[in-house]
């Protein structure tokens, strides 16, 4: 079976059309829950382990729902780079090139453009360090929420211990930080269009597998 490891149930959402053929397991946001879940997932061993899920652009002329398959993704905490399985990387659809798994959420265009390479998350790298360790195939898999000229809100400041957004967070990081509504209004639509997109090319890479 092949494992799937998304950030957050947004994503899950996204794909869960296709659960039967996937196993997909939700992580929380950032890193550290995203390496706690790959781990245990990982020691499972799955047929391949994914990162799917959203992204947010580097280069400039990626647009909300654009599918990037990294052949490649770049920790930018530790520089350590993660190639992606062969196999996996030829029967995915979308862009190639480096990810950049960042230490927090590049919100600005300014963050985005100190980073180099396609996309950007903060959790690919994790789950591939957990797929290499246990010999499992990899691959990460998103689609484009944030162009570089898009402001994201601060949604890490809206989790709980694990990770997870809640609404109480949210609702919280709001009152503090008003001026970021009008980025979450946008986030809305744009996870919408970049959740078609992860499903059919996901859809794609399956069938491309069978």
């Amino acid at each position: 079976m092949i494992a799937v490891v998304c950030a957050v149930p947004a994503e899950r959402r996204a794909i869960a059309g296709l659960e039967g053929r996937i196993v997909v397991h939700v992580s929380g946001m950032g890193a550290p829950a995203a390496a706690r879940t790959a781990a245990a997932v990982a020691s499972q061993g799955p047929r391949a382990l994914l990162a799917a899920g959203f992204c947010g652009a580097l280069a400039g002329d990626l647009r909300v729902g654009d599918l990037v398959a990294a052949d490649e993704v770049v920790d930018e905490l530790t520089g350590r780079r993660h190639p992606a399985d062969p196999a996996l990387l030829a029967a995915a659809p979308g862009r190639r090139g480096p990810l950049v798994s960042a230490a927090r959420i590049a919100r600005t265009p300014d963050e985005r453009a100190r980073l180099a390479g396609l996309a950007v998350d903060l959790e690919s790298a994790a789950v591939a360090e957990a797929a290499g360790a246990a010999g499992v195939p990899f691959l990460a898999l998103r689609a484009v929420t944030d162009e570089t000229r898009h402001r994201m809100p601060a949604l890490d400041g809206a989790t709980d211990a694990s990770g997870r957004l809640t609404a109480r967070g949210c609702a919280a990081h709001l009152a503090r930080h008003p001026g970021d509504l009008p980025a979450l209004l946008r986030l809305v639509p744009a996870a919408r269009t970049a959740g078609r997109a992860l499903r059919d090319g996901l859809a794609q890479l399956l069938e491309r597998l069978r």
